[in-house]
């Protein structure tokens, strides 16, 4: 009697539509590979086919590609209504699965479709996160963190481009499309501002570790880089690299860096004090800006760039490209946006009094890269 009136419980507690706590979920790499289709958001996707000289054709599990290969534009909100709003970029490279996968079932569709990063973008803009947006995979401290940020200085929106590494693993031949052919097609055709204060570098996984070489070794084109769970385990030589072209990197400006990772992803070397960590020092030994954020939520892959380190890691640059919007006078003579006008004027300040957990609006002193 007592087991039937429990089930009893369970189906009306269902049926009234009371909360049911649900477990964080990370979907099969499998199941998400799978998808090719735009997911419907507020944020629209252009898929243009630049011309490379660079690459004429190469080998994915399609079997022999011809270039052009698609490039994934995912655009602000309000891109077609603001004419006159210029905005920062984020470079996003996707990693070995995507390399393999192709371009019209990888690649491109890396951080559009299988990231979710264009709903990503419309979780920012709306001003304040839920559990429900993360699927659960966060913690409670870590979103009352993210929505402190977002309540201290509102996101704003950026252009994000998403593209496919025809050379696998090949950097420096990935270097020359992305560098001479990708980015010029970009600031020729979008509303940019072609200028390294405004163009940042991001990936995933194996994307990560190549994204922080590309960077130091042309500082002059981008002032701001991520990493997001950065296999360096497959990529040794991205320490000295980096090494290397420290005196490059101050030349150009220097380089503000956003490095996030989880506790239960197989390529975290920053908690146990390996080549991440080592890394992240020399960073700061050489008096460059360095924000590591280490969540607890999401194993290695997929879970981890759809929610907190993707949400992160695009609130970061957004904030970089705000203040440097500010600081050089552009669009602040234009209707101010429906989240940007959320904002306090004193915002910055008070979110560099904090003395909680450093949020992304204030990394370093003064002002950025290029700025300094």
């Amino acid at each position: 009697m007592k087991v039937a009136m429990k089930l009893l419980l369970v189906v009306l507690i269902v049926a009234v539509g009371f909360p049911i706590w649900a477990a964080p979920r990370e979907e099969p790499w499998a199941q998400i590979e799978a998808r090719t289709k735009f997911l419907r958001t507020k944020h629209y996707i252009e898929v243009v086919r630049v011309h490379s000289d660079t690459y004429r054709s190469v080998q994915s599990k399609q079997g022999t590609v011809s270039s052009p290969f698609p490039v994934h534009v995912i655009l602000p909100d309000d891109y077609e209504t603001n004419v006159n709003r210029r905005y920062g970029v984020v470079y996003l490279l996707g990693g070995k699965s995507g390399w393999d996968n192709g371009p019209e079932k990888g690649g491109a569709t890396y951080w559009s479709v299988w990231c979710k990063t264009p709903l990503t973008m419309d979780h920012l803009q709306a001003g304040k996160l839920t559990k429900t947006d993360f699927q659960d995979n966060i913690t409670d401290e870590e979103l009352a963190l993210f929505n402190r940020w977002l309540s201290e200085s509102p996101y704003e929106d950026l252009i994000v481009v998403s593209l496919w590494n025809p050379g696998g693993g090949a950097t420096g031949q990935y270097e020359k499309y992305l560098l001479e052919e990708v980015i010029p097609f970009i600031d020729a055709h979008y509303r940019t501002v072609p200028d390294r204060r405004f163009r940042g570098i991001d990936g995933a996984c194996a994307g990560a570790a190549q994204a922080i070489m590309i960077s130091a070794r042309h500082p002059e084109i981008f002032a701001y880089v991520g990493g997001q769970q950065t296999d360096l385990g497959s990529y040794p030589t991205t320490n000295p690299v980096f090494e290397q072209n420290i005196q490059r990197i101050k030349k150009a400006g220097g380089i503000a860096y956003n490095i996030n990772t989880n506790e239960r992803d197989g390529c975290n070397t920053y908690s146990n004090g390996g080549r991440l960590y080592h890394l992240v020092q020399s960073m700061r030994g050489a008096g460059f800006p360095v924000t590591v954020s280490v969540f607890k939520s999401c194993g290695h892959g997929y879970c981890a760039y759809r929610y907190p380190n993707g949400h992160q890691a695009l609130y970061w640059f957004s904030q970089r490209f705000k203040q440097n919007f500010l600081a050089l006078g552009i669009n602040q003579d234009l209707p101010r946006t429906r989240v940007a006008a959320q904002e306090s004027p004193d915002a910055p300040e008070r979110a560099a009094a904090s003395d909680e957990p450093q949020p992304p609006i204030r990394t370093g002193a003064g002002l950025l890269p290029g700025l300094w």
